[in-house]
């Protein structure tokens, strides 16, 4: 089969169309429209178009110009080259291109512009004679000289055609000969589109689940071979579907663009920006959304506070979008507050725009530890919607700020009630391949992986990234944290393959997007990686960047600190050289009691058996993955590590304890005994009793001045 490339072949002569003037008058010439009344475009082909030319037994095309009077008038150079389903409407078709040509500003061109149709065009009696590769050189090279295309949309939220092998490849096409690409539809189509856009959002997550060209279809299965061997020599299906991706969301882009500039009031213009924004925000571009909703925060500045309910969910859209890109709590708090005491006055408190700003409020305040004002408006939210009866989509929603929350809170079991819950919500009204769908997926399968369950979060994880990557392609941000997070997975189930690689890559790619403190968080996890591999200098270099950025963004004392901190005190412990003085004994201490983590509670490693905080001893198995599996001393006398994972069956007896001291005392750590390369071997300042940690089982210990009462 040969490449792509290789199989044009120049054509005789320009591309020639009917124009849309001849496409109305074929109707008219066999009954009107009341004969055309629900006939697909096969059935008009079977129907009027074979035995119209049957006596000559040309395409329509060179039957007009030859046979027809005043032929010649309707065949003109084409202008345009029209993708479309057989199984389409024939007059859906027609009315597609005629809405599409007046509002294209092409009314007075309906005479003069040919269209290239494959129907009309084609020789339908030698349909079945004629090869694979004639057919598809045929519209290849029809299309590369026409240079534009326009895909009819029927109906427009389930668009046949996406489904279509041909139609696929033609879209491929268009894109890779730079051909400029457009969609039609109906004039009802159209309105109902814009209307769904405005009111729902997430067009292209409709559109996104339609694609898929490995699952593609073509009326004869020989077709559906031969351009799958193309597909597969040439880009394959992965970079296929992006590229039908890309360009149908370039499309939406320009369509509201479109509206924006044509909106006739400046209420219209802010929720056309805010659609825009929604957009970009939905796939990740938060600094792009940021732009937009300045905008449109911007129409209505100067009227004081006569400021319409859409404005003020602007407010909360710039908001959020600065939260998501890790801006300082003074960047969006008050624009939160500011958008949800007008929200009130203006809409009463149970409006859906009120519901949604405390929503991501109330996250937003999880997400930088204030739980008790972020979950009481977040339950407040949630009792609101069920008592009003909800749509799935705004449960959808609430369960996943919810679970979100939840699980900044380390309440695992909670969170996972409701990250379950708003997957499946998401599924049911966005469909499998939605942003929202995969947004659900990700944090859900990041919970797996909080509770120990790899095999399970990484079955969801890849699925989530493998989606992500054909369609939003592998350096979008969506797809950038989804790798980050199956590296981690993967680590946790001892596959370090091309863990360092990916992750330098997500730093670099999410740096490159603005998006630092994502960005910094990959840091972390390849830092938290070289532990795992003893990789010490690595290790520490990787972490303490993080700390020194994560420091300036969030502050000394913050969750994201405290997590970049137990990392950074487990390299001590295994590092000799990183504690062999009093200068970096004093400095670790300092950064300890800052964070407040001058107690026995691993406050950010719940115990994989029971899934609470772990308290004083952390245990870990000697045949699992190092730091894949944490338990503490409760769980371990009850056994629980024998049920928690198929690696475990190791036996109680087999446990050594480290004393680890994180209060004043840690400056005895002098008095403790360097044992091993690369590993330091702690004495416990009373019985002076050495232990090793290259032991079958590990365990630390997290102690306190003043002992605080166990949580169980």
């Amino acid at each position: 089969m040969p490449l792509i490339a290789d199989m044009l072949v120049g054509a005789t002569h320009p591309p020639r169309g009917l124009s849309l003037t001849y496409f109305k008058h074929f109707v008219d010439a066999f009954g009107g429209r009341e004969a055309f009344q629900d006939l697909t475009t096969e059935q008009v082909c079977r129907q009027f178009v074979i035995p119209f030319t049957k006596s000559t037994t040309l395409s329509l095309v060179d039957h007009v110009e030859r046979f027809v009077f005043n032929g010649n008038l309707y065949v003109q150079p084409a202008a345009w080259f029209v993708s479309h389903a057989w199984s389409y409407v024939f007059l859906d078709v027609v009315d597609a291109l005629d809405h599409f040509m007046d509002e294209h500003n092409l009314t007075n061109e309906k005479d003069t512009v040919g269209l290239w149709f494959c129907t009309f065009n084609n020789n339908q009696h030698k349909a079945r004679e004629q090869s694979f590769l004639h057919w598809y050189t045929t519209f290849k090279t029809a299309l590369i000289a026409i240079g534009n295309v326009v895909m009819v949309f029927s109906p427009w939220n389930n668009p046949t055609a996406l489904t279509r092998s041909w139609c696929v490849c033609e879209v491929f096409v268009a894109t890779e000969s730079n051909a400029r690409f457009e969609v039609a539809m109906t004039r009802h189509e159209k309105e109902t589109f814009l209307q769904h856009v405005k009111k729902e959002g997430d067009i292209m997550g409709h559109m996104l689940g339609k694609i898929n060209t490995a699952k593609s279809m073509t009326t004869f299965p020989s077709d559906r071979e031969f351009i799958f061997k193309i597909i597969e020599q040439g880009p394959g299906f992965q970079k296929l579907d992006r590229t039908v991706f890309a360009t149908l969301e370039t499309w939406v882009v320009q369509t509201l663009d479109t509206q924006i500039a044509l909106a006739p009031t400046a209420d219209e213009h802010v929720e056309w920006l805010c659609v825009k924004g929604d957009l970009f925000h939905l796939k990740g571009a938060y600094a792009d959304a940021e732009a937009v909703f300045q905008s449109a925060v911007a129409i209505y500045n100067h009227v004081g506070d006569r400021r319409p309910p859409f404005h003020w969910r602007a407010v909360m859209c710039l908001a959020l979008a600065r939260k998501r890109q890790y801006h300082a709590q003074e960047a969006w708090e008050p624009l939160f507050l500011d958008a949800l005491v007008h929200q009130e006055e203006l809409l009463g408190p149970s409006h859906d725009h009120m519901i949604e700003t405390m929503i991501y409020l109330g996250e937003s305040y999880c997400d930088v530890g204030a739980h008790i004002p972020g979950m009481r408006l977040l339950h407040r939210c949630y009792a609101a919607v069920i008592e009003a009866h909800p749509r799935m989509k705004q449960l959808s929603t609430v369960a996943l700020s919810l679970g979100r929350a939840l699980k900044t809170q380390k309440r695992l079991v909670e969170a996972h009630a409701y990250l379950e819950a708003a997957y499946n919500a998401s599924k049911c009204s966005w469909g499998e391949d939605s942003f929202h769908t995969l947004t659900n997926g990700f944090e859900l399968a990041r919970c797996y992986s909080s509770q120990g369950k790899s095999a399970t979060a990484f079955q969801l994880m890849n699925s989530v990234y493998q989606t992500q990557v054909r369609t939003l392609g592998p350096e979008a941000h969506g797809a950038l944290i989804s790798l980050r997070s199956l590296t981690l997975i993967l680590s946790d189930q001892g596959d370090y393959r091309n863990a360092e690689s990916n992750l330098v890559k997500c730093h670099a790619c999410l740096l490159g997007l603005g998006e630092e403190g994502w960005a910094y968080d990959c840091l972390n996890v390849l830092g938290n990686i070289y532990l795992r591999l003893r990789k010490y200098t690595q290790a520490k270099a990787a972490i303490e960047a993080t700390y020194a950025k994560y420091q300036e963004m969030f502050g000394p004392a913050s969750a994201a600190i405290r997590i970049v901190m137990f990392a950074r005190l487990l390299v001590a412990m295994e590092c000799p050289n990183d504690v062999d003085t009093m200068d970096k004994i004093s400095s670790l201490e300092s950064r300890v009691l800052v964070a407040d983590l001058q107690h026995e509670t691993w406050t950010e490693h719940p115990c994989h058996g029971c899934l609470q905080p772990i308290q004083g001893t952390l245990y870990m198995c000697p045949t699992c993955p190092r730091y894949s599996l944490r338990f503490w001393q409760v769980c371990v006398d009850a056994r629980k590590f024998d049920q928690s994972s198929p690696y475990l069956s190791v036996k109680c007896d087999r446990l050594v304890e480290i004393p680890f001291k994180l209060t004043a005392l840690v400056l005895k750590w002098l008095d403790y005994v360097l044992q091993k390369a690369c590993t330091l071997m702690y004495q416990h300042a009373r019985t002076k009793q050495v232990v090793s940690i290259n032991q079958p089982i590990v365990l630390y210990v997290l102690t306190s001045p003043i002992p605080r009462p166990n949580c169980h």
